[in-house]
């Protein structure tokens, strides 16, 4: 073979490698760190998916599956006499009795991992939350917090058993109203490195 006929030969074994890297590069990058895709909700589900607040179609929301009584909230909406704030963006959703909100997240298989959120409390008296990430699971009381939001910060962390794992949030509670549950908002994903082991000397 002549050296011209080498090269040309080269060149689409060099595309194809180029091609495998940026696929390998693109797999390897389905979650990153940060807010999961629609993890503040600003993408509203369509106006023919609810009724008044209530997400009516399971996956009306953009990014997650809803199941029970799911409520798309306004910034200062109210119920009542209470003013519902939101305080990062303009929406959130308010999980009723035995309702939940579902994402899958793609991860790497062995590596640990931060999920954080924010949540606050509305008319029941003692609200909490399960959170469960694929095979592991818990419960996370939610508190009155006397500040100007209501708002606090939570956060779950896992071991990533396989490389697609289902995180879900669930209101667990029951209430004789049942719109009545927490707001959850601003769901976001940290990978957590192991610790390093120092070589300080003394």
């Amino acid at each position: 073979m002549t050296r011209r006929g080498r090269e040309m030969v080269q060149v689409p074994r060099r595309v194809a490698l180029l091609l495998l890297f940026c696929m390998a590069a693109l797999v390897a990058s389905d979650t990153t760190d940060g807010l999961l895709p629609n993890g503040n909700f600003e993408e509203a589900p369509d106006r023919s998916q609810m009724d008044g607040t209530r997400v009516t179609g399971r996956y009306a929301i953009p990014r997650w599956e809803s199941c029970g009584c799911v409520e798309y909230i306004c910034s200062g909406q109210k119920q009542g006499d209470m003013v519902l704030p939101v305080p990062e963006g303009a929406h959130a959703v308010r999980l009723g009795n035995e309702a939940s909100v579902q994402q899958q997240l793609s991860v790497t298989p062995g590596t640990h991992y931060a999920i954080t959120f924010s949540a606050a409390r509305t008319c029941a008296q003692a609200e909490k939350l399960n959170v469960t990430v694929g095979a592991q699971s818990g419960e996370l009381p939610i508190q009155t917090v006397y500040t100007s939001s209501g708002w606090d910060s939570y956060s779950w962390a896992f071991e990533a058993k396989d490389s697609v794992v289902s995180l879900t949030v669930h209101n667990p509670g029951y209430d004789e109203d049942a719109a009545c549950g927490p707001l959850v908002d601003s769901f976001a994903i940290k990978t957590l490195l192991p610790p390093q082991q120092s070589n300080c000397t003394y």
